[in-house]
């Protein structure tokens, strides 16, 4: 069942993109428009014209990844750490795990990666990326572990549930967007994890000249797409747990 959900998700994941879903709509309806000028299209074209209007133009997105990055802040100071557990990624996280790695000398780094692709020939390809960073840093290499098979977010917190850390010091590192929805999983495992995170898209700009000269169309389509994913993980999560 697991497989389906999986595959379904990956399957359909195109389509449920917001604005992937409201392109494609306005090509549609433009279509059907075009060959039968009924008030129903048009009126069904006009909210769909409404809509992809105010997340291109407006900053909603932003807003809410302020949301969902808000409740985190990293420590200047972790006591009696023991291990950094790092979502594969960006390469913010692999770099924030080195600079722990390197401030805490004792700790071990689990490189938690794999594959969300359906055909994809190699599934080790981020952990061979990952791998060849840390050596370019010069990092120890008998303190990372890489674990490569899990294919979701669920998934690396079920491989991170096979390392037994319950009982020691760990800290969590991932984007500032996707803590949220990891620290709500990794509570369904009773996994007491520190966060740290990176990589934040929050805009504190402040000043509406700031805001307007940091005015960027795609930037809030992305945004809005990025929380709308979030937001769609931590409610069927919610639902199927």
């Amino acid at each position: 069942m697991n497989n389906l959900y999986f595959y379904l998700s990956k399957i359909l994941a195109p389509l449920l993109n917001p604005t992937n879903f409201l392109f494609l709509s306005l090509i549609i309806l433009f279509i059907i428009y075009y060959k039968n000028k009924k008030k129903i299209i048009f009126k069904l074209l006009t909210i769909t014209i409404f809509f992809l209007s105010i997340i291109s133009f407006l900053p909603i997105g932003n807003f809410g990844l302020k949301y969902l990055e808000k409740n985190f802040l990293n420590k200047e100071q972790y006591q009696n750490i023991e291990n950094i557990v790092v979502l594969s990624g960006s390469d913010y996280r692999l770099l924030a795990s080195v600079k722990l790695g390197n401030k805490y000398k004792n700790t071990k780094i689990f490189y938690i990666g794999g594959s969300s692709y359906l055909i994809n020939k190699d599934v080790n390809d981020e952990i061979n990326k990952a791998k060849k960073l840390y050596q370019e840093l010069n990092f120890d290499m008998k303190r990372v572990f890489f674990i490569g098979q899990s294919r979701n977010t669920i998934e690396n917190f079920k491989e991170i549930d096979k390392l037994n850390i319950v009982n020691s010091k760990t800290v969590l590192i991932t984007s500032a967007y996707h803590m949220k929805r990891s620290m709500i999983i990794a509570k369904h495992f009773g996994l007491k994890l520190e966060p740290y995170i990176v990589d934040q898209k929050t805009n504190r700009l402040g000043s509406f000249i700031n805001i307007y000269q940091d005015f960027n169309i795609s930037r809030n389509l992305a945004n809005f797409n990025l929380f709308f994913r979030e937001i769609v993980g931590i409610i069927v999560f919610k639902l199927s747990s």
